[in-house]
Parts: C-alpha cells; sequence; structure tokens
C-alpha cells in the first residue's frame, strides 16, 4: 500500500489522509488477519447412476468396518479385478455411502500410468492433495517424505475418505494413507498389490468377478432404458459380455439406441455371437470400447508376454491346463505376468483361463499383420500337444492295435500319467478342448492330426461316456481320412465310427453300425490288412449277436480268429475267445461257453488288461446264471466289482454291481444287495443311464 494511514479517531469516524492509494483499503474497528476456514474437499465423482448385485462384496466391505473396533492405522480396501469389471464403480458406490462418516475430506486420484510413461507418481497426487486440503498459499516440502508428512498431518484431526484408482504397485499408496486411523482408503487395481499386506497389515483384498446372468440382464435393461429382448436374443448377448460390466452397459446402450431407431435387435445379438465381430460390436463410437480398455493393458505388456497373450489367443477356447500354457510359454515369466495382469487367470487345480472377451482380444492381436506371431506354427503346437496328450491316455487305458504312428513310439506317452485313473481324471479337463482342437485341425487341413485324434480319443470316451462329442468326433475323423491316400486310415475310422455308435445304443445306431463295419470289412480285405478284416468281423458279429442270432455271431467270430493266422496280437485273440464265450451261452451251450469264458479272462489277466478281465468274469457269472448255477456266479463277480474299481469305468462297474446285487437277494444277503443296487444306481445315474430306474426299481426307490 502506498501513501501514510491516517488516525482513527475515537468516535468511530475513519478517515484516511494524504497520498495515493493503488490497493484496497480495509477500514474497520477490528482487523482480522489470515483466511477463512476451508471446507474439507469432496473430491469424490458421483456414484454410478445404475449400479447392479456385489451385494456379497458390500456385505464383506461392511463387516471389515464393523470389525476394526480401536482402529490403530486406516482401512486400505484393494478391489482388484479385470479392467471393465466395475472396481471404480463400486468404490464410488459404497463410499458415497460411507460419506456422511468421514467429516476430513474425501479425496480421489487416479494412478494409472499415461502414454508411454510409469505409473504415476505419488508426490503428483500429494501435491493436489495437500493443495485441497490446506489451500493453494504458503510453502509446502518439495520432497516426497516431507510431502507425505504435511499430508498425514492434514488429515489428523478427522477420518477421511481416499480412493485411489488403478494403482500399479503398493509404493504408489503407501505415502497417500492419511493420518487419521478411522480413515478409509479405497485402492482399485487389476494387481492384488500384496505387498500392502506386508507394511499395512489392516488391508483387505476384495475380487470382482463376473456377473451372473440375472445381474447382467438387469443392467442391460437399465442402461437400455426399456425394451426387453426375446429370451434367445438376451441369452446371446448376455453370454458374449461373458459377465463384464463394461461390456454388458455398451450393448445396453448399443440395444437403447437400436429401440430408439425402430433397427432389428438380433442384428447385435448375431455380431456378439460372431467371434470376428463381438469386438468391434463392443462399441460406442467416437466414445467408448471393450477393446480399447484391452488394448491399453496390451500395449503395456512386455514382449514375452504380449507374445503368449497372443498366442493364447489362437487356442480354441478360453481355458487351457497348466502344463499347456507353460509349453508354449518363451519362460514361465511370461505366464506370471499375465496372471498379474489378471489376463490369465486360475480355473481350478492345475487350470488357467482368460475371460472370453480377453481371450477374443488376444486372438484379434495375434491375426493382425504385425502380430509377430506365426499363427500356424502355433496352431500345430496345440494340435500337436492334444494328440500326444490323447494317446497317452489311450495307452493307459487300452492295449488295443492303433495305426497311429505315436504308438509306436510308447516311450514319448509313459512318462505323461502314472495310471489310468489319473489319465483319465485329468484328461476330463480337456474334454471340450479337445473337442474343439479336433474342429480346428480339421479346419485348417490338418486332416492327419484330425483321425489321429479320433483313434487316440477312443479309450476315454469309451470309459467316460461322452457319445455326442464321441460320435461327432469319429464323424471328423473319417472326413479327415478320406483328404489322404492312406486307405488304412479310412478303414479304421469306419472302425471308430461305429464303435462309438454301438457303445451309444440308441435308437437308429445299429443300422449307422453296421454300414460303418461294412465299409471297414471291405476297406481292409481291399488292402489286406488281417487286424482291420478281424476287428471288422468282430463288430459285425456283435451286432448278430445282438439281433438274436447267436450261431451267425459265432460264425463271425471264427471267422475274425481266422484272419489273424500269423499276426501276433494276443489281444485280439482274447476279445474273440470272449465274444465267442458270450455267443455260445447265447446258444445254450453253457459249458462250452463257461469255458471260453474262463479262458478269456486268463487270456486278458496275461496282457495285463484288468478293465476286460473283469468284463469276462462278469460275462461268466451271466453264463453261470443262465445255466441255473447261482452257486458258482458269486465269487467272480467278487473278483470283477474288485478289479473294475480301479478302471475308471462307471458303466461297466455299475453293471457288474446290478448283477452282484441281484445274485446277493437270491442268497438272502438282502442288506449287501441293496448296498450294490444303491451304488449301481448312482452310477448310472450319474451317466443318465436309463438302468437307473432298474436298480433304484429293486430298492424300492421308484
Amino acid at each position: 500500500m502506498a501513501g501514510r494511514a491516517g488516525s482513527m479517531g475515537g468516535d468511530g469516524g475513519n478517515t484516511i489522509e494524504g497520498g495515493t492509494y493503488h490497493d484496497t483499503v480495509i477500514q474497520a474497528h477490528t482487523v482480522h488477519y489470515g483466511h477463512p476456514e476451508r471446507r474439507p474437499p469432496r473430491l469424490l465423482a458421483p456414484p454410478p447412476d445404475v449400479y447392479v448385485d456385489r451385494t456379497a462384496v458390500f456385505a464383506e466391505l461392511r463387516r471389515a468396518l464393523d470389525e476394526r473396533g480401536d482402529a490403530s492405522a486406516p482401512l486400505v480396501v484393494v478391489l482388484t479385478g479385470l479392467p471393465g469389471m466395475g472396481k471404480t464403480a463400486t468404490a464410488l458406490r459404497w463410499l458415497h455411502r460411507l460419506g456422511p462418516a468421514f467429516p476430513g475430506g474425501h479425496l480421489q486420484d487416479d494412478l494409472a500410468a499415461t502414454g508411454p510413461l510409469g505409473p504415476r507418481d505419488p508426490l503428483a497426487v500429494l501435491e493436489r492433495f495437500v493443495t485441497e486440503l490446506s489451500g493453494p498459499h504458503g510453502d509446502r516440502p518439495a520432497d516426497l517424505a516431507g510431502l507425505a508428512a504435511r499430508y498425514r498431518s492434514l488429515t489428523t484431526d478427522a477420518p477421511a475418505l481416499v480412493l485411489l484408482d488403478n494403482a500399479v504397485n503398493p509404493g504408489q499408496v503407501r505415502p497417500l494413507l492419511p493420518g487419521h486411523p478411522a480413515s478409509v482408503v479405497v485402492v482399485t487395481s487389476r494387481f492384488a498389490l500384496t505387498g500392502l499386506r506386508a507394511s499395512h497389515p489392516r488391508t483387505l483384498t476384495v475380487r470382482l468377478d463376473a456377473l451372473d446372468e440375472a445381474s447382467g440382464a438387469e443392467l442391460l435393461h437399465a442402461v437400455a432404458g426399456g425394451g426387453v429382448l426375446d429370451r434367445p436374443a438376451l441369452t446371446g448377448v448376455l453370454d458374449a459380455c461373458a459377465g463384464l460390466p463394461l461390456a454388458v452397459r455398451i450393448a445396453g446402450a448399443r440395444v437403447g439406441e437400436l429401440l430408439e431407431n425402430g433397427e432389428d435387435l438380433h442384428a447385435l445379438a448375431r455380431e456378439l455371437d460372431d467371434r470376428r465381430t463381438r469386438l468391434e460390436a463392443l462399441a460406442v463410437p467416437d466414445d467408448l470400447s471393450v477393446a480399447q480398455v484391452f488394448d491399453a493393458v496390451y500395449a503395456a505388456l512386455p514382449p514375452g508376454p504380449a507374445r503368449l497373450y497372443r498366442a493364447l489367443g489362437l487356442h480354441p477356447t478360453p481355458e487351457f491346463s497348466r502344463d499347456l500354457v507353460r509349453h508354449v510359454a518363451a519362460a514361465d515369466d511370461d505366464v506370471r505376468a499375465l496372471q498379474r495382469e489378471r489376463l490369465l487367470e486360475p480355473a481350478g487345480e492345475g487350470r488357467l483361463r482368460m475371460h472370453g472377451l480377453v481371450h477374443d482380444h488376444a486372438r484379434t492381436q495375434a491375426l493382425r499383420p504385425d502380430g509377430s506371431v506365426d499363427t500356424y506354427a502355433f496352431v500345430d503346437t496345440y494340435v500337436d500337444w492334444y494328440v500326444r496328450r490323447a494317446a497317452a491316455v489311450e495307452w493307459r487305458t487300452s492295449e488295443r492295435w492303433r495305426h497311429g504312428p505315436l504308438f509306436t513310439r510308447p516311450e514319448e506317452l509313459t512318462d505323461v500319467f502314472a495310471s489310468a485313473q489319473e489319465a483319465l481324471d485329468t484328461f476330463e479337463a480337456d474334454r471340450a478342448n479337445v473337442v474343439a482342437v479336433v474342429e480346428l485341425a480339421h479346419e485348417t487341413g490338418r486332416y492327419a492330426q484330425v483321425w489321429q485324434l479320433c483313434e487316440a480319443l477312443r479309450g476315454f470316451f469309451f470309459r467316460r461316456k461322452y457319445h455326442t462329442d464321441w460320435t461327432a468326433v469319429c464323424a471328423r475323423g473319417l472326413a479327415a481320412a478320406r483328404h489322404g491316400d492312406d486307405r488304412l486310415a479310412v478303414a479304421r475310422m469306419h472302425l471308430e465310427l461305429a464303435f462309438a455308435h454301438a457303445d451309444r445304443d440308441a435308437d437308429g445306431d445299429m443300422a449307422i453300425v453296421r454300414e460303418h463295419y461294412g465299409h471297414a470289412l471291405r476297406e481292409a480285405t481291399a488292402i489286406a490288412h488281417a487286424r482291420t478284416v478281424s476287428s471288422a468281423l468282430e463288430g459285425l458279429g456283435l451286432l448278430d449277436l445282438r439281433a438274436g442270432d447267436p450261431a451267425a455271431a459265432a460264425n463271425r467270430f471264427e471267422r475274425a480268429v481266422a484272419a489273424l493266422e500269423g499276426v501276433d496280437h494276443p489281444r485280439g485273440r482274447a476279445l474273440l475267445t470272449f465274444h465267442l464265450g458270450r455267443a455260445r451261452s447265447a446258444e445254450h451251450r453253457h459249458e462250452e461257453a463257461a469255458r471260453l469264458l474262463l479262458r478269456a479272462r486268463s487270456l486278458f489277466a496275461a496282457l495285463p488288461d484288468r478293465f476286460n478281465e473283469a468284463k469276462a468274469l462278469w460275462q461268466y457269472a451271466r453264463a453261470r446264471l443262465h445255466a441255473d448255477r447261482t452257486d458258482e456266479a458269486r465269487k467272480p463277480l467278487d473278483e470283477a466289482a474288485e478289479l473294475i474299481a480301479a478302471c475308471g469305468a462307471p458303466k461297466e462297474e455299475a453293471d457288474i454291481l446290478l448283477l452282484r446285487g441281484d445274485v446277493l437277494a437270491q442268497q438272502g444277503e438282502r442288506e449287501a444287495a441293496e448296498a450294490d443296487w444303491r451304488r449301481a444306481a448312482h452310477l448310472y445315474g450319474t451317466l443318465g443311464n436309463p438302468l437307473s430306474a432298474a436298480a433304484r426299481e429293486r430298492l424300492g426307490t421308484d
């Protein structure tokens, strides 16, 4: 202020005398220096206008608040999950509910990397928070430690709420914890930030998963603003979004736009159903898209994880064996990097998966001209891996002869699984994958691998009875074999298709079975392949036996034995002895049948083949019952039940237990009989086999 201040008279008059004044002059009885009291900042973005689900998440957060007691440090909640999973929306929804109880301020900032830079420096966030808490005037420390101390001081008097979005590492979060111990800090991140628990034990990690179908439908209709998709279209849209809230919101916006314009909603459903157009459909022009969100994550990946990401996009399904992922990865660190980014997630013991839309994005990146992944090489890798895996299961479960080249090199198969049970149980998780790989191999012209996969899958499908998949795979195998010049492969695929339909035993199957066994016999005879001629005759004989013509069946089986003259095939001879024994039993030639079936049992035991040894004992017991020799049926059934229990063959185990229960009941051992029938009913039930009703009828529970 220029000039000279005058006197203030005691009568209350104020005068200013002389000089020139360029600044504001304050005249009053009393002058107060300083700044007006600042209202604590309220920086939280508005809560989402539409929000569904997460009831269990909010219950967990409420418990964490209720159980903290006399807090000695702020509660830190890490909301983690895939990009687009609604982490920020969930945080804002909860924090706005808590707002009135936290008078110390409501702070929010984004810790994500921007452009090519690394994660945001917490110093920049502290500068903003301190400014909001204390005003722009005055000095403040320039270093991180000093500024963090000032921040804690400014947040000491009352509990505050802090939302830290998109954190990349714990080091960003630690300096931003407020001073009042009753404060709450919510951190959203793709990463678990496990290091926070080491330095700050009051850290709760909450993972957000995909919305269920009901919540997805609620969110979609709310965003669409009215109008309801019919059930097929709604299901298709929700399946494509796979529970990702961002995707559901975008789909809802698209639906709302189509409704306003009177356009066909089913066109959107079709776009979303096609992997090639799905990501393009999940976009609002010039605003938001699912692909953009994943692009940002992908762009930050180092070269090794990025390569693995693209490679996994070429797998036909989004779930994989951990062993396969390691087989494809250049290094284990690449796998761990994708897991840290939530691009790969656990899917049960020994399994990993990608969210469906992440998998679509990975595939898109792999198919880009600059994707730097040899698409054909990786498809070969996947197909070859599954061929070897399936062959290892088949090698453990059956001693039958196979045409595929892998079976001539058993040393490549012996170390995959330790036992038949382990092979079957482990391969169970890959059932959908291997069917998809058969389709992929066929679509890409890998015909030799297709029929080899078909042949290798027989043991698994036969034991586990997935007939729909089995017959579909066999049909592909036959079509693939016809593309080559290997007539034996064609003959073997006819056998596989016939066997699969025979085992399914549905209406109309037997005509298909006879047709394909006939084709196999003609092809094998033309090229003089004795084993396949014998197998085709065996199959036709089984059809005769089923049709009630045991004499014709026995004739076929004897011709099949003759076809093996000079061929080292002990298993084939054992099977034909077994079938001939069944035919003789059906002809009421009981003693000959008993002799043949016991001979078959010995031949199977010598191989060894516990599965067929058990079946031979079961058929021997049946033959003894047909001969009215019930007293001779109990012991072989006991032996058969013990053998089959370790084979992973629920249908055959149920058959044996059902018959043993009948024998026990005839011998007056009702309690033991009911135990067998109950177990048989359960096993049949797991397979959807109608014989479950027969077992329950014996128990009197139908």
